[in-house]
């Protein structure tokens, strides 16, 4: 028996009708606004949600909007997305709220959370249960407007060159991690290695790092992994779902009327479908290139997970103590994963 729509998923389905099918001619003199990816716009899902935005607002706005969408780099580098948009020399940007983790530890519990939700809990909560209007508040004191954009599925449990029977195989061990995932493995005794992405493959291929995490199997299958990497292990642990994000200088924001404001947030609900259904086939279809590469698919001991879940909850509790950003929007996840726990932890 088919069940019935949440009513977040019911706003998401109406939003991806009206921007599939409210198009019409553009008209001159649109209210510009330039946008740039923080990943190439090739890229499944992540990348491809960017091309997906620009190409729904400029149908859908009727030329009220002309929407420019840039790659990864091309007006200013990935990771510095964030300071050009807070700063008005980009009007816009797609990106992960987890490059600005260092600065706003807070923003990394949207990005994704270790043994947290799914996507479906995951996305409840920010829009239905408070979450996005925290992390709207949290930005708004940068002079930044965050819009939820870009809903993403488990990622994969990571690349190594050794197996993992045991949370002591993980001690001294090079790994490519990041966020709270990483802070968490290294108070297991795994060494941390922070690398950007084009540098995973060499890293790998050279024995800079033992392992790493990237994404999910569509994603990582674009850097070739299959051939550096001798087993990969599913599910992951670290991010069971991802919120990518919309940022918008907030005085380009301001400037913009009521209606494109909704337009681009309600299209962004459509960016959120499209992206989380993107990926389901490729995935599948990558890891069987994966298999016959020669790659072994593992997955985590149950001790080792419980191992990791010990140190990630020592994690928290040290971030919850020290920052009282983070502690409000962990408590506010906790709030929204008890109230529907009768139901979630039971589909």
């Amino acid at each position: 028996m088919t069940a019935p729509m949440t009513s977040t998923f019911k706003k998401t389905l109406g939003a991806l009708a009206v921007t599939a099918t409210v198009a019409g001619p553009a008209l001159a003199g649109g209210t510009k606004l330039d946008i740039q990816s923080a990943w190439p716009l090739t890229m499944p899902a992540s990348g491809a949600n960017a091309a997906y935005l620009g190409e729904k607002l400029n149908a859908a706005s009727d030329g009220a909007l002309d929407v420019t969408v840039y790659g990864a780099g091309k007006l200013v580098p990935s990771l510095q997305i964030f300071d050009a948009v807070q700063q008005g020399t980009l009007d816009a940007g797609i990106t992960s709220p987890l490059y600005v983790a260092g600065r706003f530890p807070a923003v990394q519990l949207f990005g994704g959370i270790p043994f947290g939700p799914d996507v479906l809990t995951h996305t409840g909560w920010l829009y239905e249960g408070g979450g996005a209007d925290i992390w709207a508040e949290i930005y708004a004191k940068q002079g930044v407007k965050t819009i939820p954009c870009g809903l993403m599925d488990s990622e994969a449990g990571g690349w190594y060159n050794f197996e993992i029977n045991s949370i002591d195989d993980l001690k001294g061990k090079k790994i490519r991690f990041a966020g709270l995932a990483g802070e968490a493995m290294a108070k297991v005794g795994a060494s941390i290695v922070l690398l950007p992405g084009g540098e995973i493959y060499p890293g790998m291929e050279k024995g800079i790092i033992d392992g790493t995490e990237l994404s999910m199997p569509a994603i990582d299958i674009t850097l070739g992994l299959q051939d550096v990497g001798k087993y990969y292990y599913l599910p992951g642990w670290h991010q069971p779902a991802a919120m990518n994000e919309l940022i918008v200088n907030m005085a380009k924001w301001d400037s913009l009327d009521p209606a494109q404001q909704t337009l681009i947030e309600e299209t962004c609900k459509a960016v959120n479908l499209t992206s989380v259904i993107s990926t389901l086939t490729a995935n599948g279809d990558a890891i069987a290139t994966f298999e016959e590469a020669g790659v072994e698919i593992k997955s985590f001991p149950p001790e080792v997970l419980d191992g990791l879940h010990v140190a990630f909850d020592e994690v928290i509790a040290e971030q919850v103590a020290k920052d009282e950003d983070f502690k409000r929007v962990w408590d506010s996840l906790e709030a929204y994963r008890a109230k529907t726990a009768a139901w979630s932890e039971r589909r």
